[in-house]
């Protein structure tokens, strides 16, 4: 039972943006190896990234970089 606790995720908040065709779904959670940002990409099919939230800032900081490229 123990190893059972250990591996349930918790769901902390979740958010989602209809893109064109796609739908994203931003989902914070929580295991038993900290918090994570899982971004998944429904179009057809399903995929999905996780960010550790330690690198949240640095993943935050690459997206504004290609916001700011994407506007020259």
């Amino acid at each position: 039972m123990s190893d059972y606790k250990s591996n349930q995720t918790k769901d902390l908040f979740s958010s989602q943006v209809d893109i064109q065709t796609k739908r994203f779904f931003f989902d914070l959670k929580e295991n038993h190896k900290g918090k994570y940002l899982r971004i998944t990409e429904q179009s057809g099919g399903r995929s999905s990234i996780v960010v550790p939230i330690e690198g949240i800032r640095e993943f935050e900081d690459q997206i504004n970089l290609i916001i700011d490229k994407s506007a020259e």
